[in-house]
């Protein structure tokens, strides 16, 4: 089984890159597929507000299965142009989710995450990382691009001049350093990693659901919009979020405190 999910519990899903033998990199059809169809699988369940990306092993993930490139099979065979339609139909389709799904999407990386593995990464609301953690965008290595996309999203990460940096030398970076880039948030104790990362997944999937989906398509859409049309699709989103019960309830609760703690000044 190269993808593990397991079960929602208080609206946190998980999902594991669980094929250490070969360093759990995604480009085999098996993965890539797998990975997709769990995604999707947390997507459509109205009970997961947040989505939880870990690996088993030492490593996040390898990215493109290099024996693979080499033999110029699965994903890397065929002509030029039945490469460019690959691309699209399967590790582009990976980046497009983690671009436009409406769950809040979070890593938790104990290892060495490398090309396509990293993009994953990248990909993520949320990172943290171990002590152990480590990330190279190693594609120039190997005379490629970033078919994923990953040109794409370094520079949103880390700026446009690290971004360049990083893409052109290959080189790797420690947690440490990629905690002052911005690509981790957090960097936390090994044994500490699932704990923490399990408990701001559990504080965001305890929110009114439709405001945290709300939220993240208007951080998505800050990406690309003007001001004027964002302030009108945020007066809109809005006025949708004032009329949905959880607004109402969470309202209502607000006052209730609020006046118990008033009582309690007056006595």
């Amino acid at each position: 089984m190269s993808i593990r999910a397991t079960r929602p519990a208080d609206g946190v899903a998980r999902v594991t890159l669980a094929a250490p033998e070969v360093r759990n990199a995604i480009t085999g059809e098996e993965m890539l597929d797998s990975l997709l169809d769990a995604l999707d699988i947390a997507e459509q369940d109205a009970d997961v507000a947040v989505v939880v990306i870990d690996a088993d092993g030492p490593a996040f993930s390898a990215g493109g299965n290099v024996k693979d490139m080499a033999g110029k099979q699965g994903l890397f065979a065929g002509s030029p142009a039945e490469l460019t339609e690959r691309y699209r139909d399967t590790i582009q389709q990976l980046t497009r989710f983690m671009a436009t799904t409406d769950l809040v999407t979070v890593a938790a990386v104990n290892g060495a995450a490398v090309g396509a593995g990293f993009d994953l990464v990248l990909g993520c609301d949320l990172r943290y990382g171990s002590r152990n953690a480590r990330f190279a965008h190693t594609f120039i290595e190997m005379g490629i691009i970033p078919g994923d996309g990953g040109a794409w999203l370094l520079p949103r990460v880390v700026g446009w001049q690290r971004a360049t940096e990083l893409a052109l030398t290959a080189r790797f970076i420690t947690s440490a350093e990629a905690e002052s880039y911005g690509i981790l948030l957090e960097v936390v104790p090994e044994d500490q990693l699932d704990a923490r990362v399990l408990e701001v997944a559990s504080s965001i999937a305890a929110k009114p659901r439709t405001a945290v989906v709300m939220a993240k398509r208007l951080l998505r859409q800050a990406r690309t919009m003007d001001l004027d049309g964002f302030l009108e699709l945020s007066a809109a989103l809005q006025a949708i979020a004032h009329s949905t019960p959880e607004h109402d309830e969470a309202v209502a609760d607000y006052v209730r405190r609020l006046d118990s703690k008033t009582g309690e000044t007056g006595r």
